[in-house]
């Protein structure tokens, strides 16, 4: 097998909300952005669950990173061994060297390809956390976000 140096402890998870910004003619009591809505007005997604998060499995941690393309920009973290169901999302609590090294890995995820994806990069101290621009469709998200913070 496989020696554990070269199992990546990180994973990306996308998913693209569907819905378009128009009301449903067929159910007009619920807000544009909505898709798969049934007779009775209950709608299976929307357009703004549109995420992307990065997935820590180690000996050392056991977490999800989650953000969402919303006017918020919303972010959730998880402690997933002490929080499996994903009740309480600590991204407000946890240390802010930490919240920016998973939004680091999940950018660096994000734009990695074949055998570079096993290791997400080293954090570099300079990064600029801004989960704004995660979703900016304006140029190259990568290109920004990796740009250094003025000192």
């Amino acid at each position: 097998g496989a020696s554990s140096l070269t199992w990546r402890s990180d994973v990306l998870v996308e998913y693209q909300g569907e819905g378009r910004n128009v009301t449903d003619p067929t159910c007009p009591l619920l807000s544009p952005g909505v898709s798969q809505c049934f007779p009775d007005c209950v709608c299976e997604d929307a357009y703004n669950n549109t995420y992307a998060c990065v997935r820590t499995l180690s000996a050392q941690w056991n977490l999800q990173y989650c953000e969402f393309d919303d006017q918020e920009v919303f972010v959730e973290v998880y402690n997933l061994t002490a929080d499996p169901d994903q009740i309480t999302n600590i991204a407000k609590s946890i240390d802010p060297e930490l919240l920016g090294k998973m939004n680091y890995r999940l950018m660096m995820l994000q734009s990695c390809s074949g055998p570079n994806c096993r290791t997400p990069g080293v954090f570099d101290p300079g990064y600029r956390f801004d989960p704004r621009l995660m979703f900016n469709n304006q140029g190259s998200v990568r290109t920004r976000r990796f740009s250094k913070s003025p000192l």
